[in-house]
């Protein structure tokens, strides 16, 4: 006869050796929706990829992990890399940069496992040219006119934290207001960048402000918003006012300069919100706050209705994004928002409200302001947030 010890050790082995056998021998799609959802999908030869699906591949964004421990995050279109990402070797050597049909394509950082950086263009993968820009001038607010342009350097301002603010990590906030689109030029974003710029710097955030930005400046200022995040850590936020377009499931911000004619120009003409995505990641700072109010009426959608490629109004949904990140958009995805009869558009109007009340976390500010929003636009506009967000957050601290 078995004694009880014995069958209580053979009852323990057997649990485990089943439990082995659902949690760690399981391919296939393991957790979501694999097929047009969110979900994770362990393959065959050992990947694995957690991320956003369509037609049954990866389509949006995500993250895939080699069996070999390298992995890529960042956005997929129809199973293959495509759009602003991050490749990190197990070497320690990094690419950041932009990707064509699964491979480099673009401009781009490789960073050696030795510190040393490589900036410039790829082509199918090839490193073909070195990149040579010039740092972004900034001068400090109001000692000079806003917008000037010489040089192809553009001039941006720097609104310093105020000193009586008190916080206990640093605070960084990059703000673009994209207005004078020769195609549906805005009234509002211009104004909205700056009133932001004071209300952040009032609450000890120091502030880059740039208006009405090419593609390339556009590029710059992202990327050394990235830097500055890396050096000082902390909280960083990202707030963008102006046209911003979505395709095939990724959002673009449209600078000034852009030419667009079909849908395909999209990409090649605006700015990818993955880039935003991409340099939170690689500073690994504390917090992430991402602010859109860029859901305007799409000034192209005459000439995309033929296309074969999705393209809509407004912004589409965000599904992933840094850790302990905070995304908010002026209208529910998809959706457009209105610019607004005064100096600014009515959501960052409302936005700027909230912020300056003292005491309410980060998801009451956004709260108040899709109330007001929503009643102010008799319902036509709802804003949309999306958070993945762990930590308390005051803009003005109790």
């Amino acid at each position: 006869m078995l004694s009880k010890q014995y069958l209580s050790f053979s009852i323990s082995i057997l649990f485990f050796s089943v439990l082995a056998t659902l949690s760690f021998g399981q391919t296939g799609c393991t957790i979501g929706d694999c097929q047009n959802g969110k979900g994770r999908f362990i393959y065959d030869n050992g990947d694995k990829y957690i991320g956003e699906f369509q037609n049954s591949v990866p389509h949006g964004r995500g993250a895939y992990y080699n069996k070999d421990g390298s992995l890529y995050k960042g956005p997929f279109v129809n199973g293959k890399r495509q759009g602003y990402g991050t490749f990190i070797w197990t070497n320690g050597e990094k690419y950041i940069g932009e990707y064509q049909n699964n491979m480099r394509h673009g401009e781009g950082i490789y960073t050696f496992s030795d510190g040393t950086q490589q900036k410039g263009i790829w082509r199918d993968g090839t490193f073909v040219e070195i990149l040579v820009e010039e740092k972004t001038e900034v001068v400090i607010a109001n000692s000079d006119p806003l917008g000037s342009q010489k040089e192809d350097k553009y001039v941006g301002k720097f609104f310093k934290a105020l000193s009586n603010i008190d916080t206990n990590q640093a605070r960084t906030a990059l703000i673009i207001g994209n207005s004078l689109y020769e195609k549906a030029p805005l009234k509002n974003p211009v104004n909205d960048a700056v009133a932001m710029a004071e209300e952040l710097q009032r609450s000890g955030f120091d502030a880059y402000v740039y208006t009405d930005l090419n593609q390339k400046t556009m590029k710059k200022a992202i990327r050394e918003f990235g830097e500055t995040l890396k050096e000082r850590g902390g909280v960083g936020l990202f707030f963008y006012a102006g046209h911003g377009l979505q395709s095939d499931g990724r959002n673009f911000l449209v600078p000034v300069d852009a030419v667009i004619a079909k849908v395909q120009d999209i990409e090649f003409e605006s700015v990818d919100l993955g880039r935003v995505l991409s340099e939170f990641e690689y500073a690994e700072n504390d917090m992430n706050i991402i602010i859109l109010d860029a859901c305007r009426d799409n000034p192209y959608k005459e000439k995309f209705k033929k296309s074969k490629h999705a393209s809509y109004n407004g912004l589409a949904s965000i599904g992933s994004a840094p850790y302990n990140s905070f995304i908010a958009f002026s209208t529910a995805p998809g959706s457009v928002a209105l610019d607004g009869k005064g100096v600014n558009g009515l959501y960052t109007q409302e936005l700027l409200k909230a912020m300056s009340e003292k005491g309410p976390g980060l998801e009451d500010v956004f709260k108040r302001v899709r109330k007001n929003v929503r009643k102010s636009s008799l319902g036509r506009q709802i804003p949309w947030e999306s958070s993945s967000v762990e930590d308390n957050f005051y803009f003005k601290i109790p």
